[in-house]
């Protein structure tokens, strides 16, 4: 090759190896863009169809807390690292079945000897539409109608006098039904059980009901089927059971999600709205290893005004009931009188495991409607759970749905073993709950049972005596303390005069005034300290307060009548027809009307009477006047008709049971005072002789008598000896 040659050709070479290079640079980096875009395109497919998935015990800040039947798209390693794991389905899909509109129903309303309620069924979600009771009414006249109807034939009167736990339609709103299934998700692809659809009517029996969800792939192959059986007792109990099945050879990763009890319909009359959310749990292991203490739950209840201040919340777990430990046990939504609860498989004997965090993780709320239209639902998370092939994932649970009525809770099982007898709570909330005593009011439930069942066998009159036992076991207390009131006041009113004129002497010196106005109180034997005599009467506010929830709670005197119903005698008259109600003296509207915060359900009497009681009792109870001055003597007058005026309009339409107690009682009062006041007019208020030694210096038995003595004697000796300084100083 010529040097000519040489020097052309190496030119070429160069800008073909040039070439070379940035064609590789160009295609080599495009593939590497190409294989990063693939491999994201497959993570975020795996992302894109995950549920939310929170750590075990773990709880959602409300930022991004979601609805109870709604999920995020967060995902945790463990999550990712199971999905990876299993191998993914092709895109899944229920299979829809025609739907059925015939009824479904278990129970009857018109053999009250072999059911206690009726439960109509839905395809939505394979719950329940709404569950009435055979032998529990609306109101009193739909209970005497159904009596009567029952006992002498007739017209059968409307289905709707009996009691109604839930709405249809509430329950059946945007496709819900009462603890119905919503979503079943399998290996992170959410699938919806919600709709009628979804569900195959399989079974129907005397007592129980099947329903049967089948989960398919894009081929048509079967992957999963859910199971529901509804078994109906002959008490107040329900028995869902429910599985998931894997219908496949491979493992699946399932997390399962249902609507739990939603709030319950407020009172007729919404005299307060007591609905709560109750929680019962286990101790943790720490304190409680061997799980021998009953099952707890009055530490921490919601109130339905808690839960709708926020539209989604989750309620249980909670910060303290992770830091405590606690394990779930049950979980109820309850009125005044009824309750709806879920609760873990407990058999007739008791037996069983209490703890209910293997089927409910979670559980969360969501507010619907406004205002009086209100409704809040709940929704119970199960934990993820992995199903090998062929296996069953169990998340069967029991139902109560019935009164709040110790002689059901407290005496069968399952329900003494979960300690449900502590979802009869008799407290009231807000400032009264501070001085409400459980344990006080559990005693005299026996007390005012006992009465009635064994004694009188009627609520009225069981009412008056246990006012009689009350009153009679305060009675010393009452009395001391009404005799030092009465004393004080009728010397304090003969001394005003002499008080006027220490006034007028030594206007400029209240103390030489204050100093003087205690000696002449010495002087009749009287100090302050016997106005303390009505602190005893305090000691009665937590038996009030007691008696208060205890008979606007207490199922067992609900629609009962009072006086053996002589009243309802005279051309069913509803006077005093039920004595969880106003007393209806002058009948009931058929609809409640709104008057300030109350719905006046009709014209009552009894408030109107203890308006009346309360004025005839201030002139017996009260002392007489005190007032040293005219501004006070207008305070007293105002006090006194508050107390005259305002408790008998709180009190319109509070239960008539209670207003007959206070009533009563206040009677027994007016009785007990006039007495007391016979006895002190036989008492003479005159000074002690000269010659009689002075209160501070001989034994006085009364301790109030004798810290007024010793709180005299240390101011004498200390007047003394500032004389005896000042006396030192002059003689220098």
């Amino acid at each position: 090759m010529t040097p000519q040659s040489r020097r052309r050709l190496i030119p070429f070479i160069v800008f073909a190896l040039a070439a070379s290079v940035l064609l590789v640079i160009i295609f080599g980096s495009k593939r590497a863009e190409e294989k990063e875009a693939l491999l994201k395109s497959q993570e975020a497919s795996v992302v894109e169809q995950t549920v939310t998935e929170d750590k075990p015990a773990e709880v959602v800040p409300k930022k991004e807390q979601n609805t109870p039947l709604k999920d995020s798209v967060s995902v945790t390693q463990e999550t990712k690292k199971d999905a990876t794991e299993i191998a993914p389905f092709e895109v899944l899909s229920v299979l829809s079945h025609d739907v059925n509109s015939s009824p479904i129903i278990l129970g009857a309303l018109d053999d009250i000897e072999s059911w206690q309620m009726e439960v109509h069924f839905t395809h939505v979600g394979a719950g329940i539409s709404s569950i009435r009771f055979s032998n529990i009414f609306e109101t009193v006249d739909g209970k005497l109608a159904w009596k009567h109807y029952r006992k002498d034939g007739g017209t059968q009167p409307p289905i709707d006098d009996l009691y109604l736990l839930t709405s249809e339609e509430n329950a059946l709103s945007n496709n819900k039904s009462v603890l119905c299934a919503f979503q079943l998700s399998i290996n992170d692809q959410k699938l919806p059980l919600n709709s009628a659809q979804n569900w195959e009517l399989v079974s129907k029996t005397k007592n129980s009901v099947t329903f049967i969800a089948t989960v398919i792939d894009a081929k048509q192959n079967k992957i999963a089927s859910v199971n529901r059986t509804w078994t109906l007792n002959n008490q107040y109990g329900l028995h869902l059971e429910q599985s998931v099945q894997n219908l496949t050879s491979q493992d699946i990763v399932v997390r399962w999600l249902q609507y739990g009890p939603p709030s319950l319909t407020v009172d007729r009359s919404r005299y307060m709205d007591r609905r709560r959310f109750r929680f019962g749990w286990e101790l943790s292991d720490e304190f409680d290893p061997g799980q021998a203490a009953p099952i707890q739950s009055n530490d921490f209840f919601l109130e339905f005004t808690d839960v709708t201040k926020e539209h989604e919340l989750t309620i249980w777990p909670t910060d303290e009931t992770i830091e405590d430990g606690f394990k779930l046990s049950w979980f109820a939504s309850t009125n005044r009188y009824f309750a709806l609860a879920v609760f873990p498989n407990i058999n007739n004997e008791g037996e069983g495991n209490r703890v209910f965090t293997n089927k409910v993780e979670k559980i969360t709320s969501s507010v619907e409607g406004v205002d009086e239209e209100q409704l809040v639902f709940t929704g119970l998370w199960g934990p993820e759970t992995r199903i090998a092939g062929s296996g069953l994932y169990d998340i069967s649970m029991g139902v109560y749905a019935g009164p709040l009525k110790r002689s059901v809770l407290d005496t069968q099982e399952p329900y003494i073993a979960l300690n449900m007898r502590d979802l009869v709570l008799y407290q009231m909330s807000s400032m009264c709950a501070i001085c409400t005593f459980q344990w006080l009011a559990d005693f005299l439930a026996v007390v005012l049972t006992t009465l009635d069942q064994y004694v009188v066998f009627d609520w009225g009159i069981a009412i008056v005596l246990l006012v009689l036992i009350v009153r009679g076991i305060l009675h010393p207390i009452t009395k001391k303390s009404q005799i030092n009131m009465q004393r004080f006041g009728k010397v304090m009113q003969k001394l005003k005069p002499e008080i006027d004129k220490l006034k007028k002497k030594f206007p400029d010196d209240p103390k030489r005034v204050q100093r003087e106005q205690m000696a002449l109180m010495q002087k009749y034997g009287v100090n302050p300290f016997q106005m303390l005599g009505c602190l005893p009467m305090f000691l009665q506010m937590p038996i009030w307060v007691a008696l208060y929830a205890l008979l606007y709670f207490m199922f067992d005197i609900r629609q009962e009548p009072a006086f053996f119903g002589v009243f309802q005698l005279i051309g069913e008259w509803p006077f005093l027809a039920d004595l969880s109600s106003a007393d209806h003296f002058f009948g009931k509207f058929s609809e409640p009307k709104q008057f300030l915060f109350w719905n006046i359900t009709g014209i009552n009497i009894l408030p109107i009477l203890m308006g009346a009681i309360f004025f005839v009792q201030q002139k017996y109870m009260s002392p007489q006047s005190m007032a040293t001055s005219p501004e006070q003597e207008s305070q007293q007058k105002i006090m006194r008709v508050m107390m005259v005026v305002l408790f008998p309009v709180m009190l319109y339409s509070a239960p008539s049971g209670l207003t007959l107690y206070i009533l009563t009682s206040s009677s027994v009062g007016i009785l007990e005072s006039r007495r007391i006041r016979k006895h002190i007019e036989n008492i003479p208020i005159e000074p002690k002789p000269e010659g009689e030694p002075s209160t501070s210096r001989r034994k006085i038995k009364d301790k109030q008598g004798r810290a007024w003595s010793d709180a005299m004697d240390a101011r004498r000796k200390k007047v003394q000896n500032k004389a005896k300084k000042r006396t030192f100083k002059k003689r220098d």
